[in-house]
């Protein structure tokens, strides 16, 4: 556990503590005998005073898990290689942060534990690239990496795959992404609490424009292939993207117009 989250329980500890201390002193004054502070104790447990720290340190534990995950997604290559063609949306605005989740979610769903493996290989790219210079290293050269690629390609394959039937599958995973899951997958077995937006309110519903925005951004990297990533896309997947993907561009294309 980080530092702040250390921190977060300390102060929901000395709170906790002190409000009983402060139900002690309303009932007794003086010496307090230990049947006294047990009796105490369980009145304390059932009131409603008890069950408001209760609910606020809940709120508060949740939400330092949510930056403790946030911070080791950033460390994550695999989520930072799937991230990376939708950075520019992002910044701009176009695509809230808080979708992250809820992403990562589907793409647990639809690669099952081939994204371990995905995860496994990154990791090893990253150390490998690291391990010359790690004060020379740049993220943008773990993105242009062949098998950076390579794996990126496999992951934009998987996912067109699953949208044959695109406009059904566009509405599952447009449901997906207003669910707002309140945990979010990190590996096959484990699950950690989603972050909260940072002002606490809801984000703006998401809906086929924003479908269309985050289909656009993630698969564009494939749309715009230099020739010699051309040439090794041909190699690895038997054809072309335009070919191996046409059926997913058709439909992106029509939802543009």
């Amino acid at each position: 556990m980080s530092a702040e989250g250390r921190a977060e329980m300390r102060q929901i500890a000395e709170r906790m503590f002190s409000a009983y201390l402060r139900q002690v002193e309303e009932r007794h004054s003086g010496a307090v005998t230990i049947p006294q502070l047990r009796s105490v104790l369980a009145t304390y447990f059932a009131s409603p005073a008890f069950h408001t720290v209760l609910h606020q340190a809940h709120g508060r534990l949740l939400q330092a898990a949510a930056l403790e995950l946030l911070r080791q997604q950033r460390g994550d290559p695999f989520q930072r290689m799937v991230v990376h063609p939708l950075a520019e949306a992002f910044q701009d605005g176009r695509l809230a942060r808080d979708l992250l989740p809820s992403y990562f979610s589907f793409l647990h769903l639809v690669l099952g534990d081939a994204r371990d493996k995905f995860t496994a290989q990154c990791a090893d790219i990253l150390a490998e690239l690291r391990d010359p210079d790690p004060l020379g290293f740049s993220w943008d050269s773990f993105y242009e990496d062949p098998r950076t690629k390579l794996i990126l390609w496999s992951v934009l394959v998987r996912i067109a795959e699953t949208f044959r039937r695109f406009e059904v599958r566009r509405e599952w995973f447009i449901g997906l992404m207003q669910n707002r899951p309140h945990s979010v997958s990190l590996g096959s077995h484990a699950f950690q609490p989603r972050p909260r937006s940072d002002d606490g309110r809801e984000a703006k519903q998401f809906d086929t424009e924003e479908f269309a925005i985050l289909f656009g951004a993630l698969f564009s990297p494939l749309r715009q292939l230099p020739p010699r990533d051309q040439a090794t896309f041909q190699r690895s997947f038997g054809a072309m993207p335009d070919e191996v993907l046409g059926h997913l561009f058709a439909n992106l294309d029509a939802q543009a117009t």
